[in-house]
């Protein structure tokens, strides 16, 4: 056989070889930004509007920490039964005064705030009889770090989403966000909780994360493709469960072709019970009162920084949680 009647079946074994690898392609990719370099895939870009110093988005609950101290009444007269000013109580409360919350600093079963400015103490005697104990009583001082009057249920964030470093519109559907709440927990340790979750010996204090989207509503408003921002509004009862630290994630998608590309980013969403900014402002958004909550519910808030003299989220929401409770603020590992 000579070699040129060879030729036919080496091109067609070549064409055989350059076909194969294209056969194999899948129907659709999904391609993580995180995998390309440089501008190239989909990234996304979030700024946090609300404290822009501290580059967090704030919320304020509406909550007045006065609702949670206690009022140390005047000492009735018959028998002088309830509160003193001494360790006899000889001394009767002719006054009312209004104190912090409760606390027990020789009660470790409580879990007590062990120290904090301005303690108030009192005695106490349930009846008028002689000889009846004398029992002396702790309350934290009235809340003295800033009080705002109001609340403000929004945090606003600016968005830039790009594909391959141009301003892109991400696909709708593909496009959500998450915020996820971050706590305290207490470990026990060994020896009070024989399936203590302790990693190791020093560990009695972790960090527990609590999924609370469902709390929230999050609105993307376009002013052209890829530029906008972000509303993010808590729908959820003004309670103290929601003071604290959150975590604002947003996921975008872009469907090219048969290709999906996602980015993600983080945000900080502080959640306070108050205002701890006493300069408040209040507008009112509408002429009449068209809400059934009255006045208030018209009104928009503003403050010029409510986390005041805290430089972060969470050691402001431990001092509000704390003056709300008296003892230790958050749950149990």
């Amino acid at each position: 056989m000579k070699k040129l009647d060879l030729l036919p079946v080496f091109a067609a074994l070549l064409i055989v070889l350059l076909v194969i690898p294209y056969a194999a392609l899948p129907v659709q990719a999904v391609t993580p930004s995180s995998r390309r370099s440089g501008s190239f895939g989909l990234h996304v870009v979030t700024i946090a509007e609300d404290d822009e110093m501290r580059q967090k988005g704030i919320m304020v609950l509406g909550l007045d920490p006065d609702d949670y101290g206690a009022t140390i009444s005047a000492t009735y007269s018959a028998g002088w039964r309830g509160f003193f000013t001494d360790s006899q109580c000889t001394l009767p409360v002719t006054t009312a005064v209004t104190v912090g919350p409760e606390v027990f600093p020789d009660d470790y079963d409580t879990e007590p705030v062990y120290w904090a400015p301005g303690w108030r103490t009192y005695y106490y005697r349930a009846t008028g009889v002689t000889g009846d104990p004398c029992v002396l009583r702790y309350f934290l001082a009235p809340w003295s770090k800033g009080y705002g009057v109001g609340w403000d249920l929004l945090s606003q964030h600016k968005i830039l989403v790009t594909l391959d470093g141009v301003p892109t519109t991400p696909d709708e559907d593909l496009t959500w966000c998450e915020i996820v709440e971050k706590e305290k927990a207490k470990i026990p340790p060994q020896t009070e909780k024989p399936l203590s979750k302790r990693q190791f010996p020093d560990e009695d204090i972790k960090t527990v994360m609590i999924d609370v989207t469902d709390n929230f509503v999050c609105k993307f408003r376009w002013a052209k493709p890829g530029v906008g921002v972000l509303d993010v509004y808590f729908v959820g009862p003004q309670i103290t469960d929601f003071i604290a630290d959150h975590m604002l994630i947003v996921t975008v998608g872009k469907k090219v072709n048969r290709t999906t590309y996602w980015a993600t980013d983080i945000q900080d969403i502080c959640i306070l019970g108050w205002s701890m900014d006493d300069n408040e402002l209040g507008i009112r958004k509408f002429e009449g009162y068209y809400l059934s909550e009255g006045y208030y519910s018209e009104t928009y808030w503003s403050w010029p920084d409510p986390l005041h003299e805290f430089v972060g989220c969470e050691e402001a929401a431990l001092w509000q949680l704390t003056w709300t409770t008296g003892a230790w603020p958050w749950g149990e590992n």
